[in-house]
C-alpha cells in the first residue's frame, strides 16, 4: 500500500533511507566517516521531510501489507511548490551543518551548489528529490510502485518530472520509466558524477 507519509513517521522515514543509501557514492563522497554516515544522514534528510516535503510537497510511504512496516518512501516537490524551495532549504541549514559538521560542511555545501547549478530552468514539474527503499525490501518493486504512484499523478496532470542520480544502475532503472538523461552534473572535489533526467508527461495524460 502506498499512502501520504505522516508527520510523526518523519524520523524513520530519515532513517529508512539513511539504510537505503548507506553505500550510495553521493553520500559516501559527503560523509566520508561510514561509522557516522547513516546518523547524518538521517539528521539532514529528517529535516528535508519536516521542512521542506511534509509542508510543501507530496511526500508518500510504501507499507508493506504484512507486517504493517514502512519499506519505501518518495519525495516528490509539486510545480507549485518550486518558488518556496530555496526559502524552505534555508530553514533546513542549521540541521545540515549539525549533520555536517565542521569538517565536512564546506563540501556539502558545494556539492548542493552544483545540483542547484544543473537545476532545469523550467520550473514547472514534479521533482523527485529522494526515492529509497528498504534494504530489505529491495528487488521486490517497491521502487517501481513508489516510482509509477507519482508519474502516474504527472502524467493525469499532463506535467514533467525531473531528478538526479549518481550511478548507472540508477539510471537504467529511471529510464525503464520513461525518463532520459539530459545532462551531466559534475561535483567538485573529485566527487562522484551525477546524471539529471527528465520525464515528459505520457500522451493524452492531460
Amino acid at each position: 500500500m502506498i499512502r501520504p507519509l505522516r508527520r510523526a513517521e518523519a524520523s524513520g522515514a530519515a532513517r529508512l533511507a539513511a539504510r537505503a543509501f548507506s553505500s550510495d557514492p553521493l553520500f559516501a563522497y559527503l560523509y566520508p566517516d561510514e561509522a557516522s554516515r547513516q546518523r547524518r544522514f538521517a539528521t539532514e534528510h529528517a529535516a528535508y521531510i519536516r521542512r521542506i516535503y511534509l509542508p510543501h510537497g507530496r511526500p508518500v510511504a510504501a507499507i508493506d501489507g504484512a507486517s504493517g512496516e514502512m519499506s519505501g518512501i518518495a519525495l516528490w516537490l509539486p510545480p507549485e511548490a518550486m518558488g518556496a524551495l530555496d526559502r524552505a532549504e534555508r530553514a533546513c541549514l542549521p540541521a545540515l551543518r549539525r549533520a555536517a559538521g565542521l569538517q565536512d560542511l564546506a563540501r556539502v555545501l558545494r556539492a548542493y551548489d552544483a545540483f542547484d547549478a544543473a537545476f532545469p530552468e523550467n520550473m514547472w514539474f514534479y521533482y523527485l528529490g529522494l526515492l529509497a527503499v528498504a534494504p530489505e525490501a529491495q528487488g521486490q518493486g517497491v521502487g517501481s510502485a513508489l516510482l509509477r504512484e507519482g508519474t502516474d499523478r504527472a502524467d493525469r496532470e499532463g506535467v514533467a518530472c525531473y531528478l538526479e542520480t549518481g550511478t548507472e544502475t540508477n539510471v537504467a532503472f529511471y529510464e525503464r520509466h520513461g525518463f532520459r538523461v539530459t545532462h551531466e552534473i559534475p561535483l567538485p572535489d573529485c566527487g562522484p558524477t551525477h546524471w539529471g533526467l527528465w520525464r515528459d508527461p505520457a500522451s493524452g495524460g492531460a
